[in-house]
């Protein structure tokens, strides 16, 4: 299902997006990358340019917010080595990931 939003941006969120929509640009490329890894695309739109920030935005958190969640069950269990087991935590997430988009 589709959702028509309207937005309003000030010119401070102008500024930080616009490298991100702008053809041509490294920040530009970067996100076309990050998109076609996912099997997505940005289509020469600014809409299509924010849906991908918005996407990728929404990863990082997930991923951050998922990462804290480990750190805190790490420490009520008490266990040692929290790097590992945060990396192997996040493996596994991202295999699931992975086979989800399969």
């Amino acid at each position: 299902m589709s959702k028509r939003l309207s937005l309003i941006m000030t010119d401070v969120d102008q500024q930080a997006v616009a490298p991100w929509i702008s053809a041509g640009t490294v920040e530009h490329e970067t996100l076309r990358a990050w998109a076609a890894s996912r099997g997505d695309d940005v289509r020469p739109t600014e809409a299509s340019a924010l849906r991908v920030l918005l996407k990728a935005g929404v990863e990082q958190l997930r991923e951050s917010a998922l990462e804290a969640a480990y750190e805190d069950l790490a420490e009520e269990f008490g266990q040692q080595d929290l790097a590992a087991d945060r990396r192997a935590a996040r493996d596994r997430y991202a295999a699931r990931s992975d086979r989800g988009r399969e």
